[in-house]
């Protein structure tokens, strides 16, 4: 702003209002206590314009937010598409090299069901090496 433009005004500090203002003065790189007081007058009053304006930055996050859920849900949703298209191609090799009767089948169902629920979902082939050893 030119300097024709600006007008004086005096301030009252107490003394440890003063410490705080030259500790601030010098933390933020300003070259006067002008230059400093508009920066802070000028992010202050955005700050309450801030409180009443509430509903816009909620909104706004909101938004903001929402839209990384869906972008993560998507990337999510490709992977696992991925994923069922391995096993679904690891099934059918399994089932064209082995001969199992539909009982065995469906025990082995029911205890990779349990197994899964019991470890949180994470299967580690050596475990079911191990079971499949007796071990």
């Amino acid at each position: 702003m030119p300097e024709e433009n600006k007008g004086r005004i005096t301030l009252w500090f107490t003394p440890e209002g003063r410490r705080n203002l030259d500790a601030a003065m010098v933390a933020a790189g300003s070259k006067s206590l002008s230059e400093f007081a508009e920066k802070a007058v000028n992010f202050y009053s955005g700050w309450l314009s801030a409180l009443h304006h509430t509903d816009y930055f909620t909104e706004a996050v909101s938004q903001t937010v929402a839209g990384l859920i869906a972008t993560t849900e998507n990337r999510l949703a490709r992977l696992q598409f991925k994923e069922a298209v391995e096993l679904a191609k690891l099934a059918h090799m399994m089932a064209a090299s082995s001969d199992i009767d539909e009982d065995t089948l469906r025990r082995l169902h029911v205890r990779c069901v349990e197994e899964v629920k019991r470890i949180n979902g994470v299967v580690r082939l050596e475990d079911a090496v191990k079971f499949q050893k007796g071990n």
